[in-house]
């Protein structure tokens, strides 16, 4: 079993320290972002080859939506 832990950031914060975020993701870690208090964007590292592995259901409501 793989566990994935995630450290999260406000977007005000992000956009003040984004190179710090972007460090964090190039050394493997994964970012949550909020805006008032509800999840909005993830931050994660891609795989070598660039593709990022995202789960189809994502991808789904990304541009489907609920």
């Amino acid at each position: 079993m793989t566990i994935i832990t995630m450290q999260t950031f406000t977007t005000d914060y992000a956009v003040q320290h984004f190179d710090e975020l972007l460090a964090l993701v190039e050394n493997g870690e994964t970012i949550l972002l909020f805006t008032a208090g509800r999840p909005v964007a993830r931050l994660l590292p891609t795989r070598a080859d660039g593709d990022a592995d995202v789960p189809s259901a994502e991808v789904e409501e990304a541009f489907y939506g609920d």
